[in-house]
């Protein structure tokens, strides 16, 4: 069955506006009385019928409830520094959502290339994922900012903290980190972490970790540890 976002869910209507109704419309071709799902993003699978379809908006009207989840189960946030090529991140995000994730934050550090991100475009890989994996909960894409100031934002929001680099010897994350708890990770950028940037973490109580043997690149280490956490979850 054919699947779409909204966040505009009120009591007899859905709503899909702008690009999720150009992709309803123009893309899939759908018509009218046609039976579709919707996804709200934050925990609900919704069931309607389409009523109208116009040129930015489709309604959908006759909407159950066909699943839904009370509480978020994806307990693991990444910090991840952008790739300098572009479509790395975008692998990242695209799969770290499939497999499930609470919260991505961009951090550019001292070795980070790539001192943007393209914030819509990122948004639309989340949900284009989502849709097609069934996650009823999307991820929280935040905006990007320097890891000097990241600590202060997220301090005190998860039982766990970690950091992800190459140097010295340090434990595997999945022998650290407690079953379904919440935890962050930071993962650096192409040249890892500076020595004085995971002295920085550690004094601010990160758990160092290693993700494996192999010397990763940062979109893998990023996916292999949605796996490691998935798995130890389920």
């Amino acid at each position: 069955m054919k699947r779409f976002y909204s966040t505009n869910i009120q009591t007899n209507f859905i709503y899909l506006e702008n690009e999720e109704a150009q992709h309803c419309a123009k893309v899939l071709r759908c018509k009218e009385n046609e039976i579709v799902e919707v996804l709200n993003g934050k925990g609900i699978l919704y069931q309607g019928i389409i009523s109208s379809i116009q040129k930015h908006e489709v309604q959908i009207t006759g909407q159950k409830i066909v699943k839904e989840e009370k509480e978020n189960p994806n307990k693991l946030s990444i910090a991840i520094c952008p790739t300098k090529n572009p479509a790395r991140i975008e692998w990242f995000l695209e799969k770290a959502t499939e497999i499930g994730i609470a919260n991505i934050y961009p951090i550019i550090s001292d070795r980070t290339e790539k001192q943007s991100i393209k914030q819509e475009r990122l948004q639309q890989i989340i949900i284009s994922a989502a849709k097609q994996s069934g996650q009823l909960f999307f991820p929280t894409l935040h905006p990007v900012q320097k890891l000097s100031s990241f600590y202060s934002s997220t301090s005190q929001h998860f039982n766990n903290y970690y950091i992800a680099h190459c140097e010295d010897e340090k434990k595997h994350l999945k022998d650290v980190y407690p079953k379904n708890e919440t935890a962050l990770l930071l993962i650096g950028p192409e040249g890892d972490f500076t020595k004085t940037e995971v002295e920085t973490a550690v004094n601010k109580n990160y758990i160092p970790v290693s993700l494996g043997n192999s010397i990763l690149r940062v979109e893998t280490a990023g996916v292999a540890a949605c796996v490691m956490v998935q798995m130890m979850n389920d």
